[in-house]
């Protein structure tokens, strides 16, 4: 950010509010992650994988990925290697050490193989979601006049403020700690309510013994042992006894909430599956949507039309648009 104002001196830039969501939260959540590595040389390599990263969740014949999938394929190995060559980076992450130091000591784990395709799942696990996560929220909240102006409220009470231009040395420069940012009660509201739109993850459970299920509708279906059954937890999103108008973006719905206390509410999966990453993933947003919403203004085209989620990524955590929305941004002065 500090950067492109320098170069920009406010004036409004047009970009698609996808493109714009990834481009602000890619490196800082890579080197927050991994360490002092350089995120430009494996962005184009994981924007192609990512596009079609549901592919590969399904059990095709081989065939198929070596000839529909090739070069999503080959911009996965490229990524799998690129670890093995910078597999002790400067200033690593604590995380990203802990783990370092975990696999060092029981190589037998993995091969060096395995490793690369480790750190390539952890990669895109880290941001498969979270961008389209920025997207949705920041869309949402833009759309809608009261959660813009509360919201950008809120920032500015809890979070101290400081000029883009750091200098590192400067000790009156505060961090943003998690209790500054737990305080800003309407942006968490606004973030669990746009997961409650758009957080859909499949639960996948393996069938013990043989199980007989009652429907709504009065049918029986019967599970046997061995079969899996996928549950849609985020139909329940959309049960207007659980959310009244569960259609509409209702930014305070959540306010003073823990919203993993609330019944039916499942954006990150339920019991063993549920996502041990999503506190981090929630800080991240969180963080980014502040930044954004206090460092610029934005123009988005006088429509109603909501953007539709891309089918094929449906059921895998939070789906990007079917297409990007235009947006006109500026820094503030």
């Amino acid at each position: 950010m500090e950067l492109e104002k320098k170069g920009t001196m406010s004036e409004w830039l047009s970009t698609g509010l996808f493109e714009f969501s990834h481009h602000m939260i890619y490196q800082p959540s890579t080197l927050s992650l991994i360490g002092d590595i350089d995120p430009g040389s494996l962005e184009k390599d994981f924007c192609l994988f990512d596009k079609n990263f549901h592919n590969f969740l399904f059990p095709l014949p081989h065939w198929f990925y070596s000839w529909f999938l090739s070069r999503e394929i080959q911009a996965r190995t490229r990524l799998n290697e690129s670890w093995l060559k910078n597999r002790d980076p400067r200033n690593p992450s604590k995380l990203h050490q802990a783990r370092l130091t975990l696999l060092d000591n029981h190589s037998d784990w993995l091969t060096n193989g395995d490793y690369g395709a480790f750190l390539t799942a952890f990669l895109w696990v880290s941001l498969g979601n979270t961008i389209p996560g920025v997207f949705w929220s920041l869309f949402y909240i833009l759309q809608d006049t009261k959660a813009l102006e509360t919201i950008r409220q809120e920032i500015n009470t809890h979070l101290p403020h400081f000029p883009l231009y750091l200098d590192s040395n400067d000790s009156s420069i505060e961090d943003w700690t998690p209790e500054q940012l737990d305080a800003c009660v309407y942006l968490e509201s606004a973030i669990n309510e746009t997961l409650r739109l758009v957080g859909a993850p499949f639960m996948i459970r393996k069938c013990i013994r043989p199980t007989e299920i009652n429907l709504q509708d009065g049918r029986t279906i019967t599970v046997k042992t061995g079969e899996n059954l996928a549950w849609f937890g985020a139909a329940g999103h959309y049960d207007e006894n659980l959310f009244p108008q569960p259609r509409n973006f209702v930014f305070d719905r959540f306010l003073n909430k823990k919203a993993d206390n609330v019944v039916g509410y499942m954006p990150f999966g339920a019991g063993k599956s549920m996502c041990p990453g999503r506190f981090f993933a929630k800080y991240e947003i969180k963080t980014c949507l502040a930044m954004l919403l206090r460092y610029m203004d934005y123009k988005l085209p006088d429509t109603e039309t909501i953007p539709s989620p891309k089918r094929a990524r449906v059921g895998f955590g939070v789906a990007p648009p079917n297409k990007d929305v235009p947006i006109l941004y500026r820094f503030r002065t």
